[in-house]
């Protein structure tokens, strides 16, 4: 179905309903005896299949060869062009061009498909409680991001607005596309706490799309540069959380904290909240052809998510099965007010980290740990199935 102003419409009833055929996987190759990976924070594939990893402990860009072997390493400690303090994002601009996004120094440096440097510049787009983190269409003329802000709240479970932006060049001025329910804490005069299993807001980009949600619900936008293509609308089976899921969850979240902080802890998340059911998914990704694929709400124990593969105009068209990654708890985020300023680890909310890096073609690409919580990255063939007979 397609509304009056050309947007795709899609709705799916019930996700975790659905039959769709499993996709075909073959490894190609896996950097776990090559590369020595500490916090992989993006990998893009290129036009020619080859791939280029971000780690953020290393202030460079990994290079590989579509077999996987180590091409270059490029870049460098620094400020000057071709230098990193933080890499935060990589991605690829519509003109197929390489792009890293230095958190710290608010900066984008343009590579070739070589790692040659081609351009700097420095992203204008930022408020009083932070930058906008680019997602999309970055080719010198401006990307598309999220913001969340922290406005004051009041007491209990409450959710900050984030918003989708359109930033102009290298100018601090920006444009409102959307706004999404962001994260649920539990708010108090001076304080904000995790909720157990919270609702969330989720967002991905590639070249000029991006694709941005709230997990309440099956409700997910993808837009191309600035305009609204597909919208997917729906619901997902109701999974109950246990008392012994709970339980689970809780100690997961005190194990952050040091044990003398551990008692304070528990405390406030007894005032807090813990849902009594999971959230509709749990992860999102746009793949180069502007296909989404939704990842489940995967339970704490288990080894295995399932994503959903949509295609053209959100129809669902396959199923893959992928061992989860589990990031750092320290993604739940926490922060404390102190009279009007905010300190907080993170301003804008992350998209939870997932085990899909990169989708183009007939590759993917999946962030793993092994038995001793080292990263590795891994490339599969993707074998999509055939289309019945009509």
């Amino acid at each position: 179905m397609v509304d009056s102003g050309g947007v795709s419409i899609a709705t799916i009833p019930n996700l975790h309903a659905l039959d769709l055929p499993e996709l075909g996987l073959t490894l190609l190759h896996s950097t776990l005896d090559g590369l020595d990976l500490v916090e992989v924070v993006g990998a893009v594939l290129l036009p020619d299949s080859s791939l280029v990893i971000a780690d953020k402990a290393s202030p460079n860009l990994t290079f590989l060869h579509p077999d996987g072997s180590l091409r270059a390493r490029v870049g460098r400690a620094g400020e000057g062009p071709g230098e990193y303090t933080e890499i935060s994002r990589i991605g690829l601009t519509r003109d197929g061009s390489l792009f890293a996004y230095d958190r710290a120094l608010r900066r984008f440096t343009f590579l070739d498909r070589e790692g040659g440097v081609i351009g700097v510049q420095r992203s204008g787009c930022t408020v009083a409680t932070g930058e906008v983190v680019p997602l999309a269409d970055v080719n010198g003329q401006g990307f598309i991001g999220v913001l969340e802000t922290r406005p004051n709240l009041r007491a209990g479970v409450q959710r900050g607005p984030l918003f989708l932006v359109a930033c102009a060049g290298i100018g601090e001025s920006f444009d409102t596309l959307a706004e999404w329910a962001g994260k649920e804490r539990h708010v108090t005069p001076n304080q904000w706490t995790a909720v157990g299993f919270g609702r969330s807001a989720l967002y991905d980009g590639r070249g000029d799309l991006t694709v941005v949600g709230t997990n309440d619900s099956l409700n997910l936008a993808l837009y191309e540069g600035t305009a609204m293509r597909t919208r997917v609308r729906g619901g997902s089976s109701m999974r109950r959380v246990t008392s012994a899921e709970s339980e689970e969850w809780t100690g997961l979240y005190l194990d952050m904290f040091p044990e003398i902080a551990r008692a304070d802890r528990r405390r406030r998340l007894e005032q807090s909240e813990i849902r009594d059911a999971y959230p509709a998914f749990g992860s999102v990704k746009v793949d180069a052809g502007g296909g989404l694929w939704i990842g489940d709400y995967a339970k704490l124990p288990a080894e295995q998510r399932l994503w959903t593969v949509l295609g053209e105009g959100g129809t669902p068209v396959a199923s893959i099965h992928l061992p989860v990654f589990r990031p750092d708890w320290l993604q739940i985020r926490e922060g404390s007010i102190t009279g009007r300023a905010l300190v907080e680890w993170e301003v804008t909310i992350p998209s939870p980290v997932h085990e899909l890096l990169d989708i183009a073609d007939d590759r993917i690409v999946v962030l793993r740990k092994d038995e001793l919580g080292r990263e590795f990255v891994e490339v599969y063939e993707v074998e999509m199935p055939e289309e019945e007979e009509p």
